[in-house]
């Protein structure tokens, strides 16, 4: 798919909602942290796109995230798309290890956990995020593409299914009550997981 070259930026308003809720809701200062985790991760995006020779059309702000159009991608080799893929994830993951080296720096260490919880939660394979496009990926290596987008969607399902009943009995058993963070996570699994 030809364009122009630019790269479009798109705010939708859901965004602004979500940011202005988590600020609200947040006395730590995370969601801050989590919005420059996931600024960072669709740079190691942009940053493996620039490299591979891929050229997204545009990033979009939404309520559920950043979203980077990967269009351009179908012509690389599954080597570069796998490069492009994991980046994101790549960046998270060096960030985290460079902030827990900081001992003793607080802001370090809870930004290395939002990045750590950022890599995690994106090599997922879940819905639209990068671990069930990896895995897709890595399937059609052996299968059809059909097949593996049937594979995809099954394990997908099954493991929003698992951590959605792991967070129940844990709330359960342990006599805890659900946070509003965790059950934020829990819906945007299941949502991810519908929307794919």
């Amino acid at each position: 798919m030809k364009h122009n070259g630019r790269l479009k930026v798109k705010f939708d308003f859901s965004f602004f909602a979500v940011v202005a809720f988590m600020i609200f809701i947040d006395t730590s200062g995370a969601a801050v942290l989590s919005l420059i985790a996931c600024i960072l991760h669709e740079g190691g995006h942009l940053l493996a796109m620039a490299v591979c020779g891929a050229n997204p059309e545009r990033i979009t702000f939404y309520g559920g995230g950043i979203a980077l159009s990967k269009s351009g991608m179908e012509s690389l080799t599954d080597a570069k798309r796998l490069v492009i893929l994991s980046a994101g994830c790549s960046v998270n993951l060096l960030v985290a290890t460079a902030c827990f080296a900081m001992q003793g720096n607080d802001t370090a260490a809870v930004f290395g956990a939002v990045n750590l919880i950022i890599c995690i939660f994106n090599a997922l394979p879940i819905g639209y995020f990068d671990g069930a496009e990896v895995l897709e990926l890595l399937l059609t290596g052996f299968v059809s593409l059909r097949t593996a987008e049937k594979v995809k969607k099954i394990v997908g399902t099954a493991l929003a299914l698992i951590i959605t009943a792991g967070v129940i009995v844990y709330c359960v058993m342990c006599g805890e009550s659900v946070s509003l963070s965790l059950l934020f996570v829990v819906l945007f699994l299941i949502q991810a997981q519908l929307v794919s």
